[in-house]
C-alpha cells in the first residue's frame, strides 16, 4: 500500500496535505540538508517517502529557478545533500525512495541541461548521487535500470541520435562514469550496437573506430573539445588493456595511429586539439604505451601516392606527436651516443627523417620540424652533435624564407635555442668549476656536501670530461651561430635574411645566460664578441642606410645596445685604429653627404638614425645638447637656402634628413632630467626647431596647397636644370612630413610626470604648434602631408587636457580647443569644396573630439555637423564650389573611421545611416558622393574591415551573427524606412535613383542577414526590386534576398515568386538570378540540397513549358541555362533536360545539335551558357564528336563563345577518362592548334588543355596509351601550327607551358624506340628546348612568362626522367634553366621549380635546399663533360649559365663587371632590382664548393688540363690584379665603395674564384701570389672585412 503511494507521488507531484505541511514550515527548516533531514526524520515513519518526495519536488523547483537566473549553486548542494542523506538513512523505505529510478533520471537530465550552458562545480554532487544510485543501490534492478538509462542517453547524444543538443554535458558524464567504473567500454559498445542499427554487425575494432570518429567530429566545437579528448583517452587505455585478452583483431598503437591520421585528414582543424587533449593526457599517465605510440610515429614514412595536402597533414600529426613526447622527456634528439641510442625508456629521433622534415616544401611541416629539433623538457639539456649539424646545414633556408609568418615562428624557436645553448654553457662551466673545487676538498667534506645538496639540473654533468666536451660543443656552435648571423648581413643578402639575422642577433644579446634569468640585461660577452669584430660593426653601420625601414631600425637598435666601455674602445685594436665613437662620427658625415646627394627617403632616414645613434653614444647631457644644437644649426642653414631659392634647395639641400635626425636624437633628452642651465638650453632648442618647421612650411606651402599638387611646378622654377614636379613635390612633402613628426615627438614630453628637471616644452611653443598645424590642415591639399599633420594636431588637442598639470596657470581655461573648434566650423561654412574628401577639415574635427573635453563635447560637435549635413540644397542654388554639407558629411565619416572615436559614435550610427541615405537622393553630385562614402564607412563600422573580398562578396552564411541588432535597436527600423521611401518613388527614373540610394542598406542585409523583427516586411520590399528594368538593381536585390532563403524551404519561396511574376520577363529574370545565387551560396557552404534540387528542376521545367518568356527572351533563357549548368557541375545528368530548352534532346548526334542550336534567339550571354550546356550534354553521352562539331559551329559564330567552350571541357569531362574520350580530346585540341581561323586565345586554351591531358596521363602511368594516341604522329605539325599566325602574350605563355609536356611525350617515344636512351635528334630537340626555357626564365621577362617556363620544366621532369647513366650534356640547358628557376625572385616560380627538381634529385625540398642538392647532383653526374665544365666556369665568373653549345661567348671580365658596378645611381627615385632574392655570393659559393669537391675526388690533372679551368684561372688572375689596383686607389670603410651590393658581389666573385683555383692548384700559382698580394693590400686599405674573410685560404 505504501509502495503504491510512493509510486503515485512521483517526482514533481505531491498530495494536498503534504503541500500544506511544507507551506507551514519556516525558512530555518530549509536552511541546509541537515535541518531538512532532521525535520523529515521527525515525521511519522509510514509517510516518510511521501514527504521526502514533496521536499524533493520543492528543492528541485528551487534549483531549477536558480539555474534559470544563474545562481550560485547553493540550491543544488541542498538538493543533492538531501538525497544523499536519505540514501544513508536507517529507514529502509526512505533509503529505497532515494534510490528510485525517477529521482535519479530527473537529476540526470537536470545535470545535462544545466552543465551544457553553465558548468557549475556544484553540479558534481549530482554525478556522485548518480554513481551511488547505479552502483550501491539497495535494489540492484533499479540500479541497473538507472545505469542503462544513463548509458543509452549518453550514447545517443554522442552518436547524434538524440534530439537533445547536450554534447558537452553528455561527454562530461561519460568521462566521469568511465572514471568511476560505473560504465565500461563493453557497456558502451553494447549500447552503441543497440542505438545505431548501421553498426550492429560491425566487428569489434570497426565498431570502436566508428564511435571514436563520432568523438573526433565533436572536437571541432571548441567548448566540447576537452571533454571529447578525455573520452578518447579512456577508449585508448581501455582498448589497450583489452588487447592482451584478444586473439584476433587486436587493438595496437598502429591502429590508434591510423585512426589519428584519418581523423586529421578528415578534419584538419582538430590537429592542435588532438595534441592538447588526447596526446598530452596519454603521455602524462601511460609511459609504456606512450613510448610504443611515439615509436610508431618515429618509424612512419611519408605515404606514397597520397595527395600533397594529405601528406602534409600526416606529417604535421607525426611532428606534433613527437614534439609533445619530447616535451615530456620521452623523445631524444638524434645522437651518436651509444648509451642514448640503446635506451629503452626514450624514443630516439632519426636524423634522416628529421632532415627530410626540415627541407619539406610545406611551411607548417618545416616549422614544426624546427620546433621539434630545438624544444626540450629542460633548458639545461645539452644538444647532440647531430642536432647541431642539422642546424648548421638548414638554418640558412629558414632565414631566407619568403613567408614572414614562418620566419617569426622560427625566431620564437630561435629564442629557445639560444636560451638552451647559453644555459647549457653556464651549467657546463659551473660543473667544471665545481669539479675543480672538489679536488681541493677532503673526501669527507665531499661526501657531506653531496649528501646535503639537493640534485639540480646543473649537477647532471658530474663527469668533468663530459662537462668539458659539452662546453666545447656548445661554445663552438654559438661561435658558429654568431658568424652565421654576420654572414647573413652581407650587402648581397636579401631583405628576409637581413631582418631575420638582426632580430636573431638581438635575441643573442638579450637572452639570459642562466636558467630562469630575465631578458632585460645585455649579455656583455656576446656584446664584446660582436664589437670586437669590426666586420660586424661595418655591416651594421652600412645597414643603417638599407632600403627597408625595419632593417634600418633593427641595425640602430643593435648598435644602441653597446656599453660606454665598448663605445670608447678601439674599433680595430690590431691596427691601433679610431674608437667606435670616432668611427660612427665619420660615418655620420658620409651618410649625411650621401643623403644630400641623392635626396632619397631611405638615405635620409639612415643618416638621421646615425645621428640619433651618435647622440645615444655620447656620454653626458651637455654633449648631447650640443650635438642636437649642431644638427639644428645645419638645418637652419638649409631652411635659409630654401627660403631664397626653393628650386635649387629641392635638388641640393633636402631638409627631411635633418628634421628626422633631431627626431631620433630627441628621445635621448626626453628620458633624462636636467639642471636649470641645461633646461634653458633645451627650451631654446624647442624654439629653434619650431621656427625651422614654420619657416619651411611658409617656403613650401604654395606647392602643397595647390589644388593639384602632383602636377604643380611654379613658372619661375621651370628653367632649373634637373628639377621636375616630382622632385619639388617630394622635397616639399618630406619637409612638412618630417617637421610635423618632429613637433609631435617633442610635444609628447608633456605626457611625462611633472618633476624637477623634466624637459617640458615652453607653453608658447605648444600653443604656436597647435595654431601652425591648424593652419596647415585647413589649407593643405596633399593627402600624405595632411595625414601626417593630422596626427600632430590630434596630439595637440589631446595634450590640452594635460596643460593644467604641467602649467598650473592654464587651469580652468579651455580656450585653445574652443578657438580651434570655431575655426573648424568657419572652414566648413566658408571653404570651397575642392576635394571629394574635404582635405584636412575632417581631421580637424576628429582631432578636437579626441581630446574628450567637456567643451566642445562630442554631442555638441556631432549634432552641429548633423544639422549642417541635413540642410537641403538644389542644383540651381549652387555651382558646387561651396558646399558645407560636403565637409560636414566627410567629417562625420572621419569620426566613424577613427579608432579613437568610433566606439563613442556607435550610439549615433542608426540616425547617421538615415542622414547618409537621405543625401543619396540629393540633386547635387558632390553631396550624393559624400553620402555614399559615409554609408560605406558606416557599413565598415557595423561589419568590420578585416574580411577578404571573397567573403564580402559571398554574403551571409545563414548561421553566424554578423551584427547584433539588439545592440542597434533602431537600425532595422531605419533600413525598413529606407526601403519604404524608395518604393514610394514615382516614375522609372525616380525609382532607379531611390533604389540606388538603398543599395548600402541592402548590402548590410546581404552580408549580415535580415533582422528577425522586420524580416517579412523587409523581404516584401526587396522582392519588389526583382522587377526592376535595370539588371544591376535586380542582381543586388537577388543577392540580398539570398540571405533570406538560406534557411527553410527555399524552393517553395522560389515557386511563390515565380507564380507571382505574372510572366513578366524582368521579374522572372530576377527570380532566376535569386535561384542561382542561392545555389552558389549553398554549394560554397557545403550544404546538402539534393532533395531541393530535384524539386527545383521540376519547377523550372514546368515554368519553361508554360512561360512565353522562356521561349522568346534570351536573357531569361540564359539565366535558366546558367542554373542548370550549376546543377550539371554537381551532377552532369541534370543538364540533359536543360538542353531541351534549346531544342536539343539527350543523345542527339552532332549534326542535330548544330541544327538545333541555330534556332534559338542569340545573345552573347545565351551563346555562352548554351555552349556550356552543350559541353555538359556531350559529357553526359560521352561523345567527343559532339564536341568537335560544337567547336566548328561556335568558331564560325563567336570566338569568345568558342574560347569559353574550350575552357569548360576539362571541368565537364573530368570524370570521363576512357581511352576513346582521351583520343577524342587530343585530336580536338591538336586540330584547334592548326586551325587558321582560331584566334591566339583559342589556341592558348587548346594547347593548355592538351598539356594538362598529357601531364595527367603521365602521372597516372598511362605512357603506353599516350604514345599510341593518333595526335602523337602529327605532333610536329601541331607545334608548327601554333607558331604560325598571330601570337599574343597569352598564347606565348601557353606554348612555353605546353612545351614541357610535349617534350616529355616525345622523349618517351624516342626512349621507347631506342631501348631506353633518346636518339641524337631528340637530344638536339631537348637542348634547343632547354635553351628556350632558359631564355623565358630571364629575370627581365614578365612573371607570367617565367611561371609558364617553370610549369614547363615541372611537366618535363615529372613526365620523363632518364636513367642515371642516360643523362647526357643535351639535358644541361634544361637543368641549368631549372636551377635558374630555383633562384627566381618570385616564390611561386621557385616552388614550381622545387617540384620539378624532385624527380631529378630524388626528394622534394624547399627551393634553397633543392638548389643546393641540384648543384651537387649536376656536378656529380655531368662533371666529366667539357660542356658542364664551361657551364661551371660561367656560373662562377658571371653568375649566369653558359651559352648554347656551338655559340662561342667570351667571359665578361672582372674589370668590366667592377666598372659597371661602380657606376652609382644618385637619382631621387632609384630603379628597384629585378631579383631581390638572389645572392651572388651565395650562388658563387655553391658552385665554388662543387669545383673544389670534384677536384678533391679526381686527380688534379683531370681538372687543370681542360680549357675551362685555364679560362677560369686567367679570368681570376686578371680580376685579382684589377682588384688590387682598385683597393690601392680607394680607401674603404663603413659606407665605403665596397658597401654597394653590386661592387661587393663583383669583388666576392673574383675572390671566391681565386680561392677555388688555389685550392685546386696550390698557393704557389700565379693566382695564389696575386691573392696573397690582395690580402696584404686589403688589410692596409681597410677593405671590407667580409671580403678579407672570403680571401682567407685555410
Amino acid at each position: 500500500m505504501e509502495s503504491n503511494q510512493v509510486q503515485r507521488n512521483a517526482p514533481g507531484s505531491s498530495t494536498t496535505d503534504t503541500e500544506a505541511l511544507l507551506a507551514g514550515l519556516g525558512p530555518e527548516v530549509f536552511e541546509n540538508a541537515n535541518t531538512i533531514t532532521k525535520w523529515l526524520l521527525s515525521q511519522p515513519t509510514e509517510s516518510l517517502p511521501v514527504i521526502a518526495q514533496a521536499v524533493f519536488a520543492k528543492l528541485f523547483s528551487n534549483a531549477s529557478e536558480s539555474r534559470q537566473y544563474h545562481g550560485n549553486g547553493h540550491d543544488v548542494v541542498r538538493l543533492c545533500s538531501f538525497v544523499q542523506q536519505c540514501a544513508k538513512a536507517k529507514d529502509e523505505k526512505l533509503k529505497e525512495w532515494a534510490f528510485t529510478e525517477p529521482v535519479s533520471t530527473k537529476l540526470f537530465h537536470f545535470y545535462l541541461e544545466w552543465y551544457e550552458h553553465d558548468p557549475h562545480r556544484a553540479l558534481r554532487l549530482i554525478l556522485d548521487v548518480l554513481v551511488a544510485s547505479a552502483t550501491i543501490n539497495s535494489n540492484p534492478e533499479t540500479g541497473k535500470a538507472v545505469k542503462e538509462h544513463i548509458l543509452r542517453t549518453i550514447v545517443e547524444i554522442v552518436t547524434r541520435k538524440s534530439a537533445m543538443q547536450l554534447t558537452k554535458s553528455g561527454l562530461q558524464c561519460l568521462d566521469h562514469f568511465l572514471n568511476k567504473k560505473v560504465l565500461s567500454l563493453d557497456d558502451v559498445a553494447r549500447k552503441y550496437r543497440e542505438v545505431d542499427a548501421s553498426v550492429a554487425d560491425l566487428p569489434h575494432l570497426s565498431l570502436w573506430k566508428s564511435f571514436v570518429f563520432e568523438l573526433f567530429s565533436w572536437m571541432e566545437l571548441p567548448y566540447v573539445c576537452p571533454h571529447a579528448g578525455k573520452c578518447l583517452v579512456h577508449i585508448f587505455k581501455g582498448l589497450t588493456s583489452q588487447a592482451a585478452a584478444q586473439e584476433s583483431e587486436k587493438f595496437t598503437v598502429e591502429v590508434w595511429k591510423t585512426w589519428l591520421q584519418e581523423a586529421v585528414a578528415q578534419r584538419p582543424a582538430v590537429l592542435e586539439d588532438i595534441k592538447n587533449y588526447v596526446l598530452v593526457p596519454i603521455f602524462k599517465t601511460d609511459k609504456v604505451e606512450s613510448l610504443k605510440l611515439l615509436e610508431a610515429f618515429n618509424r612512419s614514412e611519408i605515404p606514397v601516392g597520397s595527395t600533397q595536402d594529405l601528406t602534409d597533414l600526416t606529417l604535421l600529426l607525426q611532428l606534433a606527436t613527437l614534439e609533445t613526447g619530447k616535451r615530456f622527456g620521452l623523445v631524444e634528439e638524434p645522437s651518436n651516443d651509444v648509451d642514448a641510442s640503446q635506451s629503452s625508456s626514450k624514443v630516439i629521433l632519426r636524423d634522416t627523417v628529421l632532415e627530410s622534415f626540415l627541407t619539406h616544401p610545406s611551411l607548417s611541416v618545416r616549422s614544426s620540424a624546427f620546433s621539434l629539433l630545438v624544444s626540450s623538457q629542460a633548458t639545461t639539456k645539452p644538444f647532440s652533435r647531430i642536432a647541431f649539424d642539422l642546424l648548421r646545414k638548414h638554418l640558412a633556408a629558414f632565414h631566407a624564407d619568403f613567408d614572414a609568418k614562418l620566419r617569426n615562428e622560427v625566431l620564437g624557436y630561435t629564442k629557445n635555442l639560444i636560451r638552451r645553448v647559453k644555459n647549457v654553457i653556464s651549467v657546463a662551466q659551473r660543473s667544471l668549476t665545481q669539479a675543480a673545487n672538489k679536488q681541493n676538498q677532503a673526501a669527507a667534506d665531499k661526501d657531506t656536501t653531496s649528501s646535503k645538496k639537493k640534485p639540480a639540473p646543473e649537477n647532471l654533468l658530474k663527469n668533468p670530461a663530459e662537462a668539458k666536451e659539452v662546453l666545447d660543443r656548445h661554445e663552438a656552435f654559438f661561435s658558429w651561430y654568431l658568424e652565421f648571423l654576420k654572414g647573413e648581413l652581407l650587402p648581397t643578402a636579401s631583405y628576409q635574411r637581413h631582418i631575420t639575422a638582426m632580430r636573431a642577433a638581438l635575441l643573442a644579446l638579450k637572452v639570459g645566460k642562466h636558467a630562469g634569468a630575465t631578458d632585460d640585461a645585455v649579455d656583455e660577452d656576446v656584446s664584446k664578441s660582436i664589437s670586437s669584430d669590426f666586420t660586424w660593426i661595418r655591416l651594421l653601420l652600412d645597414l643603417l642606410l638599407d632600403p627597408f625601414d625595419d632593417v634600418r631600425d633593427s641595425a640602430s637598435n643593435l648598435l644602441g645596445l653597446f656599453s660606454q666601455d665598448i663605445i670608447k674602445s678601439p674599433a680595430q685594436p690590431n691596427l691601433n685604429s679610431k674608437t667606435q665613437l670616432e668611427v660612427l662620427q665619420d660615418f655620420c658625415l658620409k651618410a649625411r653627404a650621401l643623403a644630400d646627394r641623392t635626396g632619397r627617403a631611405d638615405h635620409g632616414d639612415g643618416a638621421a638614425r646615425s645621428q640619433g645613434l651618435l647622440c645615444r653614444w655620447l656620454d653626458g647631457a651637455d654633449l648631447q645638447i650640443a650635438h642636437i644644437s649642431k644638427i639644428i644649426g645645419g638645418l637652419e642653414d638649409k631652411v635659409a637656402k630654401a627660403e631664397k631659392d626653393l628650386g635649387h634647395a629641392a635638388i641640393e639641400n633636402p631638409v627631411h634628413p635633418d628634421f628626422a635626425a633631431i627626431s631620433y636624437a630627441w628621445p635621448v633628452l626626453a628620458k633624462e632630467t636636467f639642471s636649470e642651465t641645461q633646461l634653458e638650453a633645451i627650451h631654446q632648442l624647442y624654439q629653434r626647431v619650431f621656427d625651422c618647421a614654420k619657416r619651411i612650411w611658409l617656403a613650401v606651402r604654395h606647392v602643397l596647397c595647390d589644388d593639384s599638387p602632383e602636377g604643380h611646378l611654379p613658372e619661375e622654377m621651370e628653367e632649373i636644370e634637373g628639377l621636375d614636379t616630382k622632385d619639388l613635390l617630394s622635397y616639399s612633402f618630406r619637409a612638412v612630413h618630417e617637421s610635423s613628426n618632429l613637433l609631435r615627438l617633442m610635444l609628447q614630453t608633456l605626457r611625462l610626470t611633472p618633476g624637477p628637471g623634466v624637459p617640458f616644452p615652453p607653453l608658447a611653443v605648444f600653443q604656436d604648434t597647435g595654431y601652425l598645424t591648424f593652419e596647415q590642415l585647413s589649407s593643405l591639399r596633399h593627402r600624405g602631408a595632411f595625414s601626417t599633420v593630422s596626427l600632430t594636431f590630434t596630439t595637440c588637442c589631446q595634450l590640452t587636457q594635460n596643460l593644467p598639470i604641467v602649467f598650473p596657470e592654464t587651469a580652468g581655461s579651455n580656450t585653445l580647443l574652443r578657438e580651434w573648434y570655431k575655426g573648424t566650423i568657419n572652414c566648413i561654412m566658408s571653404q570651397a569644396s575642392t576635394t571629394r574628401r574635404s582635405a584636412g577639415i575632417p581631421s580637424l574635427v576628429a582631432g578636437i573630439l579626441t581630446a574628450n573635453a567637456e567643451s566642445p563635447s562630442f554631442n555638441e560637435v556631432f549634432s552641429e555637423l548633423e544639422e549642417i549635413g541635413k540642410k537641403p540644397v538644389t542644383q540651381a542654388e549652387t555651382d558646387g564650389s561651396n558646399l558645407p554639407q560636403v565637409h560636414a558629411l566627410n567629417s562625420l565619416r572621419e569620426i566613424f573611421k577613427s579608432s579613437l572615436l568610433s566606439k563613442k559614435a556607435e550610439a549615433y550610427l542608426a540616425r547617421t545611416l538615415q542622414l547618409a541615405a537621405n543625401n543619396l537622393k540629393s540633386e547635387v553630385w558632390a553631396i550624393r558622393n559624400c553620402g555614399l562614402l559615409l554609408l560605406r564607412s558606416l557599413i565598415d563600422c557595423l561589419l568590420g574591415t578585416g574580411e577578404s573580398k571573397a567573403i564580402i562578396e559571398s554574403g551571409w552564411d545563414g548561421v553566424s551573427v554578423r551584427i547584433s541588432y539588439n545592440k542597434y535597436p533602431t537600425l532595422p527600423g531605419v533600413i525598413l524606412g529606407l526601403l519604404e521611401s524608395a518604393n514610394k518613388a514615382l516614375g522609372e527614373d525616380a525609382k532607379t535613383a531611390a533604389a540606388e540610394a538603398v543599395f548600402p542598406a541592402l548590402d548590410i542585409i546581404r552580408r549580415a542577414g535580415p533582422p528577425e523583427s522586420y524580416r517579412a516586411e523587409l523581404q516584401g520590399h526587396i522582392e519588389g526590386y526583382l522587377d526592376s528594368h535595370l539588371w544591376h538593381v535586380r542582381e543586388i536585390a537577388a543577392r540580398t534576398l539570398c540571405s533570406f532563403l538560406l534557411q527553410g524551404d527555399w524552393v517553395a519561396e522560389i515557386q511563390r515568386l515565380l507564380e507571382e511574376s505574372e510572366d513578366r520577363a524582368n521579374r522572372i529574370h530576377g527570380v532566376l538570378l535569386l535561384t542561382r545565387f542561392v545555389l552558389e551560396r549553398k554549394t560554397s557552404l557545403g550544404a546538402d540540397f539534393s532533395e531541393d534540387t530535384s524539386k527545383l528542376k521540376v519547377l523550372l521545367r514546368r515554368l519553361a513549358d508554360e512561360s512565353d518568356n522562356f521561349k522568346t527572351c534570351p536573357i531569361v533563357k540564359a539565366a535558366y541555362l546558367e542554373i542548370f549548368n550549376i546543377l550539371a557541375s554537381i551532377d552532369p545528368i541534370v543538364n540533359q533536360s536543360a538542353l531541351e530548352l534549346i531544342a536539343i534532346t539527350p543523345g542527339s548526334d552532332s549534326a542535330t545539335v548544330m541544327e538545333k542550336t541555330k534556332q534559338y534567339p542569340s545573345s552573347a550571354l545565351l551563346d555562352s551558357e548554351a555552349v556550356i550546356a552543350s559541353v555538359y550534354h556531350a559529357a553526359a553521352v560521352a561523345d567527343t564528336t559532339v564536341l568537335r562539331a560544337l567547336f566548328l559551329h561556335t568558331l564560325s559564330k563567336d570566338i569568345n563563345t568558342t574560347h569559353r567552350m574550350l575552357e569548360m571541357v576539362p571541368a565537364a569531362w573530368k570524370a570521363i577518362t576512357t581511352p576513346e574520350a582521351i583520343e577524342g580530346f587530343s585530336n580536338l585540341y591538336a586540330e584547334v592548334c592548326t586551325t587558321t581561323a582560331a584566334t591566339p586565345d583559342i589556341k592558348a586554351a587548346a594547347i593548355t588543355n592538351l598539356s594538362d591531358l598529357i601531364d595527367s596521363l603521365l602521372q597516372q602511368g598511362r605512357q603506353a596509351e599516350l604514345l599510341s594516341l593518333p595526335f602523337m604522329a602529327t605532333i610536329e605539325q601541331t607545334w608548327k601550327g601554333l607558331q604560325q599566325g598571330e601570337i599574343n602574350p597569352n598564347l606565348s605563355c601557353a606554348i612555353i607551358r605546353a612545351s614541357g609536356s610535349l617534350m616529355a611525350a616525345l622523349a618517351l617515344r624516342s626512349a621507347a624506340t631506342t631501348g631506353g636512351e633518346i636518339d641524337s635528334q631528340m637530344a638536339q630537340r631537348v637542348r634547343v628546348w632547354g635553351a628556350m626555357i632558359a631564355d623565358a626564365l630571364d629575370i627581365d621577362n614578365t612573371f607570367d612568362t617565367r611561371y609558364a617556363a617553370a610549369s614547363s620544366l615541372t611537366s618535363f621532369f615529372t613526365g620523363f626522367v632518364p636513367a642515371t647513366s642516360s643523362w647526357s650534356p643535351a639535358f644541361l640547358p634544361a637543368l641549368s634553366a631549372l636551377y635558374d628557376a630555383l633562384i627566381d625572385d618570385d616564390d611561386e616560380v621557385r616552388d614550381l621549380a622545387s617540384a620539378a627538381a624532385a624527380p631529378v634529385v630524388g626528394q622534394q625540398m624547399v627551393p634553397p635546399s633543392a638548389a643546393d642538392r641540384l648543384a651537387v647532383w649536376m656536378s656529380e653526374t655531368l662533371f666529366g663533360e667539357e660542356e658542364f665544365q664551361d657551364h661551371l666556369v660561367f656560373r662562377l665568373t658571371t653568375g649566369n649559365s653558359s651559352p648554347v653549345a656551338g655559340k662561342d661567348e667570351e667571359l665578361t671580365s672582372a674589370a668590366e663587371q667592377l666598372l659597371t658596378a661602380l657606376q652609382f645611381d644618385d637619382s631621387l627615385f632609384a630603379t628597384e632590382e629585378q631579383n631581390l632574392f638572389i645572392d651572388e655570393v651565395r650562388e658563387t659559393r655553391r658552385w665554388q664548393r662543387e669545383l673544389i669537391s670534384r677536384a678533391a675526388s679526381a686527380t688534379s690533372s683531370e681538372i687543370t688540363s681542360g680549357p675551362a679551368f685555364a679560362k677560369l684561372s686567367k679570368w681570376t688572375e686578371e680580376g685579382l690584379k684589377y682588384l688590387v689596383r682598385l683597393v690601392r686607389e680607394n680607401n674603404d670603410g663603413p659606407l665605403g665603395w665596397t658597401s654597394d651590393q653590386h661592387v661587393f658581389a663583383a669583388c666576392a666573385r673574383v675572390l671566391l674564384c681565386a680561392v677555388a683555383v688555389v685550392r685546386v692548384v696550390g698557393a704557389e700559382s700565379a693566382v695564389g701570389e696575386a691573392l696573397k698580394t690582395f690580402k696584404e693590400v686589403g688589410e692596409k686599405g681597410g677593405l671590407h672585412g667580409s671580403l678579407l674573410e672570403i680571401a682567407a685560404v685555410l
